[in-house]
């Protein structure tokens, strides 16, 4: 009698684990999204800014990361606080971009290039750039977001079938 309800209880954890892991995985998914909807919304922000306002870029990272949550605002606070340290535009971009999770190697490049061309070039090239990723970040948080629905979705359905099947085989 105890052993089976030893049983039942590891069950239930194990399957208790499963499903949380399959949670982890759906987050990992909805993440990258959330990333590339704040880059998009950054992008944006920063065609605004410069084009009407001419915001220089410290205080345009900050106006736009206050009050802001996720790895994208904490990435440009990190950027930012960078520069305004005295390192150089190069080296803050590619540290910064090394650091942010969540992204593959080739879009980290990207990342990096993206932050290399803030506030490094005259007017309209800037104003340019800034379109050019705006609709660059949109392409990629269309794919994320698709995929966030799909795979996310599927690993945790996944997880939380593996979990009753453990459960269902320890009990």
């Amino acid at each position: 009698m105890s052993t089976d309800i030893a049983r039942l209880i590891a069950g239930g954890i194990l399957g208790l684990i499963s499903c949380y892991i399959g949670l982890l995985v759906k987050r990992h998914y909805a993440a990258r999204e959330r990333f590339y909807r704040d880059a998009e919304a950054f992008a944006a922000f920063l065609g605004s800014e410069v084009g009407l306002h001419k915001t220089p870029l410290p205080e345009l990272i900050d106006n736009f990361a206050e009050g802001r949550k996720g790895e994208f605002a904490e990435r440009m606070r990190v950027f930012g606080s960078r520069l305004a340290g005295g390192a150089g535009r190069e080296r803050a971009a590619h540290e910064t971009a090394e650091e942010t999770t969540g992204l593959r190697r080739e879009e980290k490049k990207e990342f990096a290039a993206f932050l290399r061309s803030l506030g490094g070039a005259e007017f309209r090239t800037q104003l340019e750039e800034a379109a050019r990723a705006e609709k660059m970040f949109a392409e990629k948080r269309a794919v994320t977001a698709e995929q966030s629905v799909r795979l996310g979705g599927m690993w945790f359905k996944l997880a939380v079938l593996v979990g009753i099947a453990l459960i269902v085989l320890l009990a």
